[in-house]
């Protein structure tokens, strides 16, 4: 049996400084085709990476100001308590009674007698009278000053006056 030489269907190509011309069926405009979509498929790598990261990042931010935020709950309410605390000390130290007892007690005032009140009308025309303690009135009380500020000096400067004035009287006689 005598065979045929076979028939190469394909050009071999020349090698020209160690590389082969491009083959036949790839034209550099398909090869610059193909380069882009690997230099878009990279970029969209990368792009996605970023992404990722930066959305990793966002939420560790969230995480933290969310625990920042917690802390601060937490420490608000204990200094509301801790208000709520200073508020009724301040009411349990202003308590008229508890007053009294530190007056009567530890700065040895005494509670006023009757006769050594007087009433002091008031200018403000809401009808109120200030109560003014003293043993005796040196002068007569101002009732009918001018109308405005004067007046309301005047009637203060008057109550402080009959208020001192046995101070006053019991230096001098000392």
């Amino acid at each position: 049996m005598l065979a045929a030489p076979r028939e190469l269907s394909y050009i071999p190509q020349p090698v020209v400084r160690g590389k082969q011309y491009p083959r036949s069926g790839l034209s550099s405009r398909r090869r610059e085709s193909r380069a882009r979509q690997k230099l878009l498929l990279l970029g969209l790598v990368l792009t996605g990476i970023i992404i990722g990261w930066s959305l990793t990042f966002l939420a560790m931010q969230v995480l933290l100001k969310g625990y920042k935020i917690d802390s601060m709950k937490r420490e608000l309410s204990t200094l509301q308590r801790e208000n709520e605390q200073l508020q009724l000390e301040v009411a349990r130290l202003k308590a008229p009674e508890r007053v009294a007892r530190v007056a009567t007690s530890k700065l040895g005032m005494v509670e006023p007698e009757t006769e050594q009140i007087y009433y002091v009308p008031q200018q403000t025309g809401n009808g109120k009278q200030v109560q003014v303690a003293t043993t005796e009135p040196s002068r007569p009380v101002v009732t009918g000053a001018a109308p405005g500020r004067q007046s309301w000096w005047l009637a203060l400067a008057e109550a402080l006056h009959q208020w001192l004035e046995p101070a006053r009287q019991a230096r001098a006689g000392v």
